[in-house]
């Protein structure tokens, strides 16, 4: 009798099972976006912050000086027990950033579609990003832990503008005005897994991983928190979220290489029904 109950004690502890009810969970938070990476063509190259040094000593190297700022982003998931058919979830993630800058390269284009023509100094750069993700995934639920594993697409919109001072003569000389303002899209696919550890007195550790990589092109989406969730009486259980989030998108088109990476803390509320 010993022997039958530990056998089925560990086929418990290492089997899993699709999720056997409906539910829905939302969460809404804020995340520090420190705004790194760079657009580069042949020589020329642009950091996205002001980290590094503005020329390197020549004139095909500058930055857009894009400082860290606080966004908001706002997810839904919805989990069934219909067999086969994915588990979605969505997450709409705002990336707002502005700065300022003494130099400008001319000649590189963020991800192949924002050119600048030229070289400008004394320059304002403000970009925009609405990402719009979509996850497709299976859970699995061994007693130790909720894992899910399955594909989805980030879809960025974004919009670049630049105001600055043209350093090509006869065009504009000691001026400044717009000479960028173009809106762009990139899509991104991934595969995709999450492990959330059982709840110990309220208290679980979760990761997130978002990997796709094909020759120059990447996309790489990192997160680790501590959830709180608070157990009360009734059909819902709402959390508290802290973690640090890493992305990483890079594109090549053509000669031009465009690498843009967001780091930062975030803090989130929600809960799940």
């Amino acid at each position: 009798m010993k022997k039958i109950s530990l056998a089925l004690c560990l086929a418990g502890l290492v089997s899993f099972a699709s999720a056997d009810f409906l539910s829905v969970s939302a969460g809404i938070g804020e995340w520090s976006q420190d705004v790194d990476g760079y657009v580069k063509l042949g020589d020329t190259k642009n950091y996205f912050d002001n980290k590094a040094a503005e020329t390197d000593g020549n004139n095909k190297t500058g930055n857009f000086g894009l400082k860290t700022k606080t966004n908001p982003y706002v997810w839904v998931k919805f989990i069934h027990p219909i067999p086969l058919i994915p588990n979605i979830k969505a997450q709409y993630t705002k990336y707002d950033s502005t700065g300022h800058s003494n130099y400008i390269a001319g000649g590189a284009k963020i991800f192949g579609d924002v050119n600048i023509p030229f070289a400008l100094t004394n320059a304002d750069t403000t970009q925009t990003i609405n990402s719009y993700d979509l996850t497709f995934f299976y859970e699995m639920k061994p007693v130790v832990a909720d894992i899910e594993a399955g594909f989805g697409l980030d879809i960025w919109q974004g919009k670049t503008k630049i105001n600055g001072v043209s350093s090509v003569s006869g065009i504009g000389i000691g001026k400044k005005q717009t000479w960028v303002d173009n809106s762009w899209s990139v899509i991104l696919p991934y595969l995709y897994a999450h492990v959330e550890t059982m709840h110990l007195f309220g208290f679980s550790v979760l990761a997130n991983v978002k990997y796709a990589k094909m020759g120059d092109n990447h996309h790489y989406d990192y997160t680790g928190a501590l959830k709180y969730t608070i157990d009360i009486l009734g059909p819902v259980n709402p959390f508290i979220k802290v973690g640090y989030r890493y992305k990483d998108a890079q594109g090549k088109d053509g000669d031009n290489i465009t690498q843009i990476k967001y780091k930062g803390i975030f803090a989130e509320i929600g809960a799940k029904f």
